[in-house]
């Protein structure tokens, strides 16, 4: 493999081999783009066979072993794909030039191997097959800028020319001002054509360069699609295995698709991963120079997470003075880096390449990235607005990409098509006949029946481009005693389950997560499914119930995904009005939100293992759910054997999520901590001191009965007994009104707690 530049340019490396002679002459002589100057043949802009109108000059070429890669033989240049928009915008240019004898402008920008020469060569074809003069001008070449201005305005006053300037970023002034002597004068009926990394500045955009000529059309270049990136390389010859690992490498990168097949059919490729020399030449053209470490690690914060904002590079960010309002300035501006309505993301190419090169060269820099990246998050979507959440809740689980799994039952992509929106009842008809189509007649009067019932648990996902909704998830309560619940079979189901397994206890709910959308949304995954899995996680995190349960089309794409993330299928398939169902369960009392959540932390990092997340990194797996009255006896029971590790050891406390929130490698000492910090509790109250003093006295300073307790307080034994009953109840109703707050609440005792009387079913010693 070679490096081939031209002066003044950054280079691309080439095959080469026994056939190098014979092929480079017409690899260089099909048109595409300029890697640093040099026309080159690549995907997403390459004219294969061209005629001879569309070669561009000859140019001299010097060629340098690139980092050792073995030699190879030439492939053959791939075809032109995509750029249907700017190639329509040029042609109507063209054509509105040739009829009103106007001139226009256009400007194409975009990041470094994107394919802006590649279209300029094409729009040179595409005039010179309708007789029009074409003067093609690059600023990489050598030529000074008076020179160059010179020769545009030769070009301008030739009446229909087509003038095309590439690398214009080159004579942009220092104020970094495009200069003006290469807009034409409105008249002639010529059309130019300006193309560079970085959009026009603020003069060329407001159109008042050139009295009236008007502001130029900005044609902004990113990556090909799918389909269009699979076309530009079809005509490579690479095996099939070949060709997904370089469409997965490359992300619509038109130059990374040429340089990956490149290096695939010279055997560089290691155990199926792009090596190491190739993504370190990306990086040098794609990225470019940065100017400090602070902007190093900016580009890597930007790489690892899905937006980025000041807010989180003033989290992330640990370069000492670094400033995160300049160090934003300066990202935001780069041109691989886009606006987007959450913040700044790169391109597909320049974060899969930033990430990697950072992961590999510094493996505990990237983890110790990832965490505070993490923490920031999380604690943005515990403080998001309503309208917040979807996208923090998408930016946290972004953190899930790499890890081999996740990434293939979520696209984080926009959502632009599709818009979440509470339900409101003028959307009732369409709603319904949406689960209608979906589900079936059955279905659609089920929903009928909770929409009434609960309208404010439904959100609606309309699909912009119909104007109609795409998809509909419901998050039902589900009470004892509701009418809706009993008629609906999944909601009954449901109900059943967790009253034949750990029943809620008083003050606890159970969810029913809905899901009603065609069954095409259960085939692969898509923006608007990505929607509705985030709101099901954002329900888990932020609003965590006892029990949640998500009904689902059986055979949905989101199967492993859901096991994957502890959602059990505890049903056999139920069938409503012809269509299978699958229920999905989870206790939250049981594997925690904490539990749950540190799970998922150890698989952000972590190789593909699709496992659900049973188990965390400290203590036991599942918890263990008592009744109050299992509670109250096992509070009781660990005050009698308090001396005794032995006894304590077996307390079913143990596995309650009462002591095992407090983590540590010691769950008997953890017990004790709890119990003192409930007598401490009850000391602090004054009313309340007279039960502290006979809790201690009875169970914690070895007196062997409730005489000698009662005659070392000085107290009658009936009087003694009462106020060591009453602190009982006390002390109990603190610790169960921890134990069965909501998941993800806040710890602490409650005052109220303290002061309440005993639960319904208390223990009486």
């Amino acid at each position: 493999m070679h490096l081939i530049e031209k002066p003044g340019g950054r280079g691309l490396f080439v095959p080469t081999g026994a056939t190098v002679a014979r092929e480079a002459a017409r690899l260089l002589s099909t048109t595409v783009d300029t890697f640093g100057g040099l026309r080159i043949a690549y995907p997403g802009g390459a004219l294969a066979g061209g005629g001879e109108g569309d070669r561009p000059a000859a140019t001299a070429v010097r060629s340098t072993t690139f980092r050792g890669l073995p030699p190879a033989t030439v492939m053959h240049p791939p075809v032109f794909a995509g750029r249907t928009g700017p190639l329509a915008v040029f042609a109507r240019a063209l054509q509105s030039c040739a009829s009103a004898r106007t001139s226009a402008v256009l400007y194409v920008h975009g990041p470094a191997g994107i394919g802006k020469t590649a279209l300029l060569h094409r729009f040179a074809a595409l005039a010179r097959a309708e007789g029009r003069p074409v003067v093609e001008l690059d600023a990489a070449g050598g030529a000074s800028v008076p020179d160059l201005l010179a020769r545009a305005g030769r070009a301008h006053a030739v009446p229909g020319t087509v003038l095309l300037v590439d690398d214009a970023d080159l004579v942009r002034g220092a104020d970094g001002a495009l200069p003006h002597g290469l807009l034409p004068k409105a008249e002639g009926g010529t059309v130019t054509v300006v193309a560079g990394e970085h959009a026009p500045d603020a003069a060329w955009r407001a159109g008042t360069v050139r009295p009236g000529l008007g502001p130029p059309h900005t044609v902004p270049l990113g990556p090909l699609s799918a389909a269009e990136a699979r076309l530009a390389v079809s005509g490579l010859g690479l095996p099939e295995e070949a060709l997904d690992t370089v469409l997965d490498f490359a992300a619509g990168h038109p130059l990374a698709l040429f340089v990956a097949a490149s290096a695939w059919q010279e055997g560089a490729f290691r155990e199926g991963r792009v090596p190491q020399e190739v993504v370190l030449a990306l990086l040098d053209h794609v990225i470019g120079a940065v100017p400090d470490p602070a902007c190093r690690q900016a580009l890597e914060i930007a790489a690892h997470s899905r937006w980025t904002t000041e807010d989180l590079l003033r989290t992330a960010l640990t370069e000492p003075g670094s400033s995160p309002a300049e160090v934003f300035d300066w990202l935001r501006r780069r041109p691989f880096v886009t606006a987007e309505g959450n913040g700044v993301s790169p391109i597909p190419l320049a974060r899969d390449l930033l990430d990697a090169d950072m992961r590999w060269r510094a493996p505990s820099g990237y983890r110790d990235m990832h965490d505070r990246i993490r923490t920031h998050l999380l604690n943005r979507m515990h403080q998001a607005l309503p309208h917040e959440v979807l996208p923090a809740t998408l930016a946290f689980t972004y953190l899930h990409r790499r890890n081999g799994f996740v990434s293939r039952f979520v696209t984080w992509r926009g959502a632009d098509r599709y818009r979440e929106m509470p339900y409101r009842r003028g959307m009732r008809d369409e709603v319904l006949a949406l689960v209608a189509a979906a589900e079936g007649g059955a279905t659609a009067a089920e929903a009928a029946r909770w929409l009434d019932a609960q309208p404010r648990a439904f959100h609606v996902y309309w699909d912009t481009s119909t104007d109609a909704p795409a998809a509909v998830l419901g998050w039902l309560r589900l009470g004892d005693s509701d009418p809706e619940a009993a008629a609906d079979p999944l909601a009954a189901a449901a109900r059943q389950y967790a009253q034949a397994h750990r029943p809620p206890r008083p003050q606890e709910r159970l969810a029913l997560g809905r899901v009603y959308a065609p069954a095409s949304a259960h085939r692969a995954a898509s923006a608007l499914m990505d929607l509705v899995v985030h709101r099901i996680l954002a329900t888990f995190m932020l609003r965590t119930p006892a029990w949640s349960f998500i009904a689902m089309a059986s055979g949905s794409f989101l199967d492993p995904l859901m096991r994957y993330i502890d959602q059990r299928p505890v049903h056999p398939r139920i069938t409503v009005d012809e269509t299978s169902f699958t229920l999905y369960a989870h206790d939250w009392r049981a594997v925690t939100i904490e539990r749950w959540m540190e799970v998922g932390h150890l698989a952000e990092l972590a190789g593909p293992e699709a496992r659900p997340a049973a188990r965390p990194r400290h203590g036991p797996g599942a918890l263990t759910v008592l009744t109050r009255e299992e509670f109250d006896t096992a509070v009781f029971d660990a005050l009698t054997a308090w001396a005794r590790n032995d006894l304590l050891a077996t307390n079913p406390l143990l596995r309650s999520r009462l002591v095992a929130q407090r983590g540590g490698d010691d769950p008997v000492r953890a017990l004790r901590q709890v119990i003192t910090e409930a007598l401490d509790t009850l000391a602090a109250d004054p009313r309340a001191e007279k039960y502290h003093r006979a809790l201690l006295t009875a169970f914690l300073r070895g007196v062997p009965t409730r005489e000698a307790a009662a005659e070392r307080l000085g107290l009658p034994l009936s009087t003694f007994r009462r106020h060591m009953a009453r602190g009982l109840e006390r002390v109990r109703s603190l610790l169960w009104d921890m134990e069965s707050r909501p998941p993800g609440t806040t710890t602490g005792f409650s005052a109220d707690a303290a002061a309440a009387g005993p639960g319904p079913a208390t223990h009486r010693p």
